[in-house]
């Protein structure tokens, strides 16, 4: 398991499971303690983070910056582990 956190007036915290075939990117963002949104993704490739990153806005401005921030150091993170 591979786990990323991003406080910046939300708080993200992305990690990627390993579930064998597959691996399983759950991402939460919360604001003030509540959880605002969860991202509950299978993938089959570290790749697929990318296309995640490159869609469409989600959210407001501020927690659509932290969500992207936080998958992007999570790609890094794994792509150091290389």
């Amino acid at each position: 398991m591979v786990r990323v956190e991003i406080s910046q007036g939300v708080y993200v915290t992305c990690e990627l499971k390993d579930s064998g075939a597959h691996k399983i990117l759950i991402c939460d963002l919360r604001r003030q303690g509540r959880l605002g949104l969860r991202i509950y993704e299978k993938i089959s490739d570290i790749k697929e983070i990318e296309e995640l990153v490159k869609r469409p806005r989600w959210l407001g401005k501020e927690s659509d910056e932290a969500l992207r921030r936080a998958l992007i150091m999570l790609r890094d993170k794994l792509g150091d582990l290389d």
